[in-house]
Protein backbone atom coordinates (compact mmCIF):
# COMPACT_ATOMS: atom_id res chain seq x y z
CA UNK A 1 0.00 0.00 0.00
CA UNK A 2 1.29 3.45 -0.84
CA UNK A 3 2.21 5.62 2.15
CA UNK A 4 -0.09 8.45 1.08
CA UNK A 5 -3.08 6.11 0.81
CA UNK A 6 -2.25 4.51 4.15
CA UNK A 7 -2.09 7.94 5.80
CA UNK A 8 -5.34 9.03 4.13
CA UNK A 9 -7.00 6.07 5.85
CA UNK A 10 -5.17 6.29 9.19
CA UNK A 11 -5.65 10.02 9.83
CA UNK A 12 -9.49 9.99 9.77
CA UNK A 13 -9.47 6.92 12.05
CA UNK A 14 -7.24 8.83 14.47
CA UNK A 15 -9.52 11.89 14.33
CA UNK A 16 -12.59 9.70 14.91
CA UNK A 17 -10.87 8.04 17.87
CA UNK A 18 -10.12 11.50 19.23
CA UNK A 19 -13.81 12.34 18.98
CA UNK A 20 -14.61 9.27 21.08
CA UNK A 21 -12.06 10.39 23.67
CA UNK A 22 -13.58 13.89 23.70
CA UNK A 23 -16.98 12.31 24.37
CA UNK A 24 -15.52 10.29 27.23
CA UNK A 25 -13.87 13.43 28.65
CA UNK A 26 -17.19 15.27 28.47
CA UNK A 27 -18.73 12.85 30.97
CA UNK A 28 -16.80 14.55 33.78
CA UNK A 29 -18.16 18.04 33.03
CA UNK A 30 -20.30 19.70 35.67
CA UNK A 31 -21.58 22.76 33.82
CA UNK A 32 -19.32 25.13 35.74
CA UNK A 33 -17.04 26.59 33.07
CA UNK A 34 -14.05 27.46 35.27
CA UNK A 35 -14.03 24.13 37.05
CA UNK A 36 -14.62 22.22 33.81
CA UNK A 37 -11.76 23.93 31.97
CA UNK A 38 -9.38 23.15 34.83
CA UNK A 39 -10.67 19.58 35.08
CA UNK A 40 -10.29 18.97 31.34
CA UNK A 41 -6.67 20.09 31.45
CA UNK A 42 -5.89 17.02 33.57
CA UNK A 43 -8.46 14.60 32.13
CA UNK A 44 -6.65 11.60 30.58
CA UNK A 45 -9.32 11.21 27.87
CA UNK A 46 -8.97 14.86 26.89
CA UNK A 47 -5.18 14.69 26.91
CA UNK A 48 -5.31 11.54 24.78
CA UNK A 49 -7.65 13.19 22.29
CA UNK A 50 -5.41 16.23 21.97
CA UNK A 51 -2.38 13.98 21.49
CA UNK A 52 -4.18 11.99 18.78
CA UNK A 53 -5.23 15.19 17.01
CA UNK A 54 -1.67 16.49 17.16
CA UNK A 55 -0.15 13.32 15.76
CA UNK A 56 -2.87 13.11 13.12
CA UNK A 57 -2.05 16.67 12.06
CA UNK A 58 1.60 15.80 11.51
CA UNK A 59 0.63 12.70 9.52
CA UNK A 60 -1.86 14.74 7.49
CA UNK A 61 0.89 17.15 6.45
CA UNK A 62 2.94 14.18 5.25
CA UNK A 63 -0.07 12.78 3.38
CA UNK A 64 -0.84 16.02 1.55
CA UNK A 65 2.81 16.46 0.66
CA UNK A 66 2.48 13.27 -1.39
CA UNK A 67 -0.89 13.85 -3.08
CA UNK A 68 -3.18 16.64 -4.20
CA UNK A 69 -5.28 18.15 -1.43
CA UNK A 70 -8.32 17.89 -3.70
CA UNK A 71 -7.85 14.11 -3.75
CA UNK A 72 -6.82 13.80 -0.11
CA UNK A 73 -9.47 15.85 1.67
CA UNK A 74 -12.51 13.74 0.75
CA UNK A 75 -10.98 10.94 2.84
CA UNK A 76 -11.64 13.10 5.89
CA UNK A 77 -15.35 12.55 5.21
CA UNK A 78 -14.87 8.98 6.34
CA UNK A 79 -14.96 10.39 9.85
CA UNK A 80 -18.68 10.98 9.33
CA UNK A 81 -18.95 7.20 8.99
CA UNK A 82 -16.43 6.11 11.61
CA UNK A 83 -17.60 8.30 14.51
CA UNK A 84 -21.22 7.04 14.51
CA UNK A 85 -20.00 3.44 14.25
CA UNK A 86 -17.77 4.01 17.28
CA UNK A 87 -20.79 5.55 19.03
CA UNK A 88 -22.88 2.51 18.20
CA UNK A 89 -20.39 -0.09 19.43
CA UNK A 90 -18.80 1.72 22.36
CA UNK A 91 -21.53 4.08 23.58
CA UNK A 92 -24.68 2.12 22.70
CA UNK A 93 -25.94 4.90 20.42
CA UNK A 94 -28.53 4.06 17.79
CA UNK A 95 -28.12 4.24 14.03
CA UNK A 96 -31.08 4.75 11.71
CA UNK A 97 -31.66 4.01 8.00
CA UNK A 98 -30.76 7.59 7.07
CA UNK A 99 -27.30 7.00 8.52
CA UNK A 100 -26.81 3.97 6.29
CA UNK A 101 -27.94 5.87 3.20
CA UNK A 102 -25.59 8.74 4.02
CA UNK A 103 -22.78 6.29 4.69
CA UNK A 104 -23.26 4.65 1.30
CA UNK A 105 -23.11 8.05 -0.39
CA UNK A 106 -19.96 9.08 1.49
CA UNK A 107 -18.17 5.80 0.80
CA UNK A 108 -19.23 5.93 -2.84
CA UNK A 109 -17.89 9.46 -3.17
CA UNK A 110 -14.58 8.53 -1.59
CA UNK A 111 -14.25 5.54 -3.94
CA UNK A 112 -15.03 7.66 -7.00
CA UNK A 113 -12.44 10.26 -6.04
CA UNK A 114 -9.77 7.73 -5.07
CA UNK A 115 -10.15 5.91 -8.38
CA UNK A 116 -9.98 9.07 -10.48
Amino acid sequence: MRIDLALLIIVPVMIASGQFLFKMASKSLTGQIGRDLFSLAFNPYFIGAIALYGLASFLWVIAVSKTDISRAYPFMASGFVIVPIIGYFLLNETLNPTFFLGTALIVGGILVISLS
